[in-house]
């Protein structure tokens, strides 16, 4: 538990950091990705925007039936007269207007339909010809509909999915081209959280803003239109009445926001949690650790629901006090509609078309407050995601450094000093390596030798001094130039779930299949893969779970042969290998090393006897270097270690 509480509050000191220098996340942040996005797809923007606006149409259009409908089966024989409201008369008299022509207009249409299709409605043909023909618009318009609903539906979550998928792709992009000191600093299991649930967030936005932001405006114009055509005054509580609910989403979303971002680190530290129990589980199951690791997972479970529980209830207050300002307009309009019937100011069939509109505005001003609750959601989401993104990459990548073509192989380090932190690991080192040359490092755990490897590879950069490759310094050459002549074996060997040969072909992509035979013959591994069910096809599994330590280590080698580089780096190189083959493969990798500026990390001295340089270090400093005859011959630290394997 102390080492999760550990990590838990490593990541957070960090995330705090970037986030205060990154200055966060904000609404614009996100309006800003679904207008690039918009940019990029203008054309599918301008078909989505088309298929909401036909959706309105046919969808609002339909109320208008309402007016030569209930006039035809209810006429009211009552002229709309009375006492009136100040400047009432004008309005009024406009909407009347409006109503007899769309009354008389649409009686002519209904009439003619009828006299078209040659139908004898008998007594009162005149009223159930425009009854059949309400019907018959509302069928047409309902087929119209359903095709813009449909259209709207697979553009608007189509363009929200590509805009997610770009994202995704960027953040990818950017997190591979990060130096590898930033993964030093940050969790596993919080980045994989950022690629998936933040970004699972930020679909489930995407999806509702794009699908919602469009339509619902659309509908809530058409609904005023209505409202506005058939009885104006209406207009004085229906107005209002929209903003007013909008108020407390608005209000209450950055308590949203500020509640996801507590959630979703929670999200994170669960994440980061059960990684470390999958990957580790053999050790999990060796110490009987199954009981304290899943005490913290339902820890971190149990803090992520408690601040999912505070962040849906401002949810909930949010969508209660919109229904709330929605009754209160509805309330008063009701009292207004009535009040203009009574005093036979209205007819029924205005208040009926003015009612259908306003039933369905609390459905689209909910949809867009819960587009905007799930908005504030997805600014938490991308507060942490504009974090890493604010990350730079390694300087080495950019336009104007020195490119390597070719690469000679000349390695200089001048009074290097490297620390984590501030904590030294290595002190003034010094070395030379021509080209050809092979270097050993050898010393104690923790003496400083892998860490000048990285250097060297440039997965960091030096505190102090400099680092010479060709005579220039590395820091200003192109990365990219330099790493394609570089190889790497490491002592804790890693292959993608994929075949064999992918795993070697990667060292190379492009190397033909006889270079990855070849390759393989010379890590004597090749008559190994043979013997498996489809040879070099066959799936390694996760992590090579299908193989034996030494068999990954032999592909890992197979890899580094293929790619045919000029700087090796062999880190224990042979250590996973049995001692049947490890001669075999010391073989096969000192022909590879032949020609080539080879740096060895060993602790089994007997395979660096021929290395041209032994740098023995101790505590980050070079403290011996000579070959191997020389250092045997001296009473210091190389001496100790060879008495200590009994090689002498």
């Amino acid at each position: 538990m102390v080492s999760g509480g550990l990590a838990r509050h490593h990541s957070g000191q960090v995330t705090e950091d970037q986030r205060t220098s990154a200055d966060g996340a904000t609404l614009r942040d996100l309006i800003a990705r679904v207008k690039a996005g918009a940019v990029r797809n203008k054309g599918l923007v301008v078909a989505m925007i088309v298929a909401a606006v036909l959706q309105s149409l046919f969808t609002k259009g339909t109320f208008l039936l309402v007016k030569p409908l209930f006039d035809a089966i209810a006429p009211d024989d009552n002229d709309v007269g009375g006492s009136r409201l100040p400047g009432e008369e004008l309005l009024l008299d406009a909407k009347q207007g409006i109503g007899q022509w769309l009354t008389e207009t649409f009686t002519a249409f209904a009439v003619w339909l009828r006299d078209l299709l040659g139908i004898d409605f008998g007594a009162e043909s005149e009223k159930k010809a425009v009854v059949f023909a309400c019907a018959i618009v509302a069928v047409f318009a309902g087929v119209l509909g359903s095709f813009a609903i449909y259209s709207a539906t697979v553009l608007s979550r189509y363009f929200a999915s590509k805009v997610i998928v770009d994202l995704r792709n960027e953040l990818a992009d950017h997190i591979l081209r990060l130096p590898l000191r930033y993964f030093g600093r940050r969790r596993m299991g919080e980045l994989i959280s950022r690629l998936t649930n933040d970004t699972a967030i930020l679909s489930r936005t995407f999806t509702l803003v794009t699908e919602n932001l469009v339509t619902d405006p659309m509908m809530l114009l058409g609904n005023v239109i209505l409202v506005g055509a058939a009885v104006p005054w209406a207009l004085v509580f229906y107005l209002p009445a929209i903003p007013l609910m909008a108020l407390p989403m608005i209000r209450l979303g950055r308590k949203v926001h500020k509640r996801t971002r507590g959630s979703l680190e929670a999200m994170g530290d669960s994440t980061e949690s059960l990684s470390q129990m999958l990957s580790g589980i053999k050790v999990v199951k060796a110490f009987q650790l199954e009981d304290e690791r899943l005490r913290e997972f339902e820890h971190n479970n149990a803090e992520y629901l408690a601040r999912t529980r505070r962040m849906l209830e401002a949810k909930g207050r949010s969508q209660a006090w919109v229904f709330l300002g929605y009754q209160a307009s509805f309330a008063g309009l009701i009292v207004l509609l009535g009040w203009l019937l009574v005093a036979d100011h209205l007819e029924v069939s205005d208040v009926v078309l003015v009612l259908l509109p306003v039933s369905t505005t609390y459905q689209h001003v909910k949809r867009l407050a819960r587009s905007y609750n799930t908005a504030m959601e997805s600014v938490g989401a991308l507060d942490e995601i504009q974090v890493i993104l604010s990350e730079q990459h390694d300087v080495a990548g950019a336009p104007g450094r020195t490119v390597l073509d070719p690469v000679v192989g000349r390695i200089e380090l001048q009074g290097v000093d490297f620390a984590y932190g501030d904590e030294p690991v290595l002190r003034d080192v010094s070395l030379v390596a021509e080209p050809g040359e092979t270097i050993a490092l050898v010393g104690p755990s923790g003496a400083g030798k892998s860490t000048c490897v990285d250097l060297i590879a440039r997965f960091h950069d030096p505190t102090g001094g400099r680092i010479l490759v060709d005579g220039h310094d590395l820091r200003d050459v192109d990365l990219s130039s330099y790493r394609r002549r570089v190889a790497m074996v490491t002592q804790q060997p890693f292959l993608f779930n994929a075949s064999v040969y992918d795993n070697i072909v990667c060292g190379r992509v492009g190397a033909t299949r006889d270079e990855v035979v070849e390759a393989a013959r010379r890590a004597q591994i090749h008559e190994f893969v043979e013997t498996l069910p489809l040879g070099y096809d066959t799936v390694v599994g996760e992590r090579g779970s299908n193989l034996s330590g030494g068999q990954m280590q032999r592909i890992t080698i197979a890899r580094a042969i293929v790619r045919d580089p000029v700087v090796l780096f062999l880190d224990e190189a042979t250590s996973a290998l049995d001692s049947e083959s490890e001669e075999a493969v010391q073989r096969a990798l000192n022909e590879l090393m032949r020609g080539r500026t080879s740096f060895v990390i060993a602790h089994r001295l007997s395979t660096i006897r021929d290395a041209s340089q032994i740098l023995v270090f101790e505590a980050g400093q070079i403290v011996e270097r000579g070959d191997h005859a020389s250092l045997s011959a001296q009473d210091g630290l190389y001496k100790r270690l060879i008495d200590l394997q009994e090689l002498r």
